[in-house]
């Protein structure tokens, strides 16, 4: 039986689904090849629906430690738990199809194609999504570019944009899964501040506005004060952490 999706609840299921993925992290160690502590963690929770972000010099493991929650990367040692899943002691395969079930990943450099158009891009993860479920989230990509201000460019090659719309057709890839996590590494960065302001404006609403978690890393003092939290880094250490 295949298992229930997001796409295929009505509102009062997904409010259910969405706040049992929970976060909880013990005694994480991400190392780089070398042997060198990227990340030390001994303890961070965050509960379903709310929103962190993560701060810090280049080179404090913020980055690391993002990757390490979306299973992108695999720790040493310690436990990545989502509501009752803990994606550390999966193997790589089942770390991607919970990322694809549950997580939805902006990137700093938006890892678009150039040489597609707007909808397959922002549509992508569909074609890694099992076949029934692949005009679904077909359809989802092309919402969320409408409610982004991006629906009438859907046949635009991607080289056309500037980087605040490149920005904004990452996020529709992103939540063309109906994710409950979406995490996100440096969002603004490449973008002017009028941008930035816009594109804050979307993640959080959309994120807040049904529930989601939102992580991100970010130099953005915009950003982080729309956030619930922040953790501050150093050195793969947490050195600081404020709520509101």
């Amino acid at each position: 039986m295949r298992p229930t999706r997001v796409a295929d609840m009505d509102a009062d299921q997904v409010e259910r689904d969405l706040a049992g993925l929970d976060l909880a992290v013990t005694d994480l160690d991400v190392r780089a090849p070398d042997g060198r502590q990227l990340v030390g963690l001994h303890s961070l929770t965050l509960a379903a629906g709310s929103s962190l972000a993560i701060r810090g010099p280049s080179g404090a493991g913020k980055s690391s430690l993002l990757y390490a929650l979306s299973g992108l990367v695999q720790p040493r040692a310690g436990r990545v738990v989502w509501g009752k899943t803990d994606i550390a002691q999966l193997d790589e395969a089942a770390r991607a199809r919970f990322r694809r079930e549950n997580v939805g990943l902006i990137f700093q450099d938006f890892l678009l194609f150039e040489e597609l158009d707007v909808i397959d891009n922002a549509s992508l993860a569909a074609a890694f999504a099992p076949r029934a479920e692949r005009a679904a989230r077909r359809r989802q990509a092309v919402h969320w570019l409408d409610r982004l201000g991006l629906g009438r460019a859907g046949l635009r090659k991607t080289d056309s944009f500037s980087g605040g719309e490149r920005q904004r057709i990452a996020v529709a890839r992103a939540l063309s899964g109906e994710p409950a996590i979406i995490l996100a590494d440096e969002p603004t960065a490449s973008l002017d501040r009028a941008s930035a302001d816009r594109l804050i404006d979307d993640l959080v609403g959309l994120a807040k506005g049904a529930g989601r978690t939102l992580i991100a890393v970010t130099h953005d003092a915009g950003l982080a004060e729309r956030m619930d939290r922040t953790l501050t880094m150093a050195e793969g250490k947490v050195v600081g952490d404020a709520h509101g």
